[in-house]
């Protein structure tokens, strides 16, 4: 136990074992740092990445507690895009583009709290409203986890819809962020390189299992609407 990624590691387990089950304080740093036979600094990095993932709740003079995920709630939500896209009265079409096994990217690996070199699903798709592009969307999918799939349950249904068909979603991590178009995403959207573009990145899990890392990117002026 002498890297943060080991502690990282042990206190996952820990919680997906229900050693610590939703809603308990665990051991403060001081006493993980003896049990682990390992320095504070190091389980203060773990448990600062775990609390980034929403995996642990960390609270001054309080203690570190295990997400409650049972009153937990994601004020801000990705709807189908079936959904969206049908809302804005158009007609929503749907391509699978690309779907292999590979090691999970630096983005996914970091969202998802995952060890380097772990293999991932990566599953690409692009939507269209009245027969314009819309957005594209790549999701990793943590197969080790979910139920049993392949390509062609891809095919007619996107990743997400599948996921929620199927697996209980406990929590989840929400971004927004503004950045430049590059590659295949700009070709479908057909705007150059470059190109300031709208992308939407959400991180799910089933209790502390990781599941799924998704990313949508929108063209400009692209509006997202939330409601309560």
């Amino acid at each position: 136990m002498n890297t943060w990624q080991s502690v990282r590691a042990e206190v996952l387990e820990r919680i997906r074992s229900r050693e610590w089950p939703p809603g308990e304080l665990i051991p403060t740093e001081q006493e993980l740092a003896v049990q682990l036979g390992c320095a504070r600094a190091t389980v203060n990095r773990a448990l600062r990445e775990l609390a980034d993932s929403g995996i642990i709740e960390r609270r001054r003079k309080v203690g570190t507690r295990v997400t409650s995920t049972q009153s937990r709630r994601t004020r801000l939500e990705i709807p189908a895009m079936r959904q969206e896209i049908e809302g804005l009265g158009a007609s929503y079409n749907y391509e699978l583009t690309h779907f292999e096994v590979r090691p999970a990217n630096d983005q996914a690996k970091k969202a998802l709290q995952l060890d380097p070199g772990q293999s991932l699903t990566l599953v690409k798709g692009q939507y269209l409203a009245n027969g314009v592009p819309h957005c594209c969307e790549v999701i990793w999918l943590n197969q080790a986890v979910l139920p049993p799939f392949q390509r062609a349950d891809f095919e007619e249904t996107p990743a997400l819809e599948w996921l929620a068909r199927n697996v209980a979603l406990t929590t989840g991590r929400f971004s927004i962020l503004a950045e430049s178009a590059v590659g295949d995403c700009a070709r479908f959207l057909n705007i150059a390189d470059g190109t300031p573009v709208l992308t939407i990145e959400r991180a799910n899990w089933s209790d502390a299992a990781p599941v799924s890392f998704l990313r949508r990117i929108h063209p400009p002026e692209h509006r997202l609407i939330s409601e309560d």
